[in-house]
């Protein structure tokens, strides 16, 4: 049996159909755009040895505005030696300027380490930063 469609059928079926994309489209765009903050990442050394306080800037990728409200934890691990430390991931806190957030860094030696900033908002994303640490052993 072939079935024949009237014009005002296909077209309200057209409408229908670009419609359904349009919606697809404009729920995913706002997902695919999100990025991670742009991160600054400044320690100096906390007073006891490979203990660091860490300052972390968070700026906006595209208006460079600071970031406020953002959740995020933060850990090391060393490049040269991968897998050899458990540095224990913690929480940012944040800071009193805004887009500012403070962690305090437990290392097991100085050196370059990289810095692992992993999201839970505003996205669900890491950032990673090569930072040099020294000065701390007392």
């Amino acid at each position: 049996m072939i079935l024949s469609y009237s014009t005002a059928a296909r077209r309200s079926l057209r409408r229908a159909c670009a419609l359904a994309t349009l919606v697809v489209l404009a729920t995913a765009l706002p997902v695919a755009h999100a990025a991670a903050p742009d991160a600054r990442i400044a320690c100096k050394p906390a007073g006891t040895a490979y203990a660091y306080d860490c300052a972390i800037d968070l700026a906006d990728p595209h208006t460079r505005a600071p970031v406020d409200g953002a959740r995020f934890t933060v850990t090391a691990d060393m490049p040269s030696m991968p897998m050899a430390h458990n540095i224990t991931p913690v929480d940012a806190t944040p800071d009193s300027q805004p887009g500012r957030y403070r962690a305090r860094l437990a290392l097991e030696m100085d050196g370059v380490w990289l810095v692992k900033l992993t999201f839970s908002v505003p996205v669900r994303d890491r950032v990673v930063r090569r930072v040099r640490f020294e000065g701390s052993a007392g």
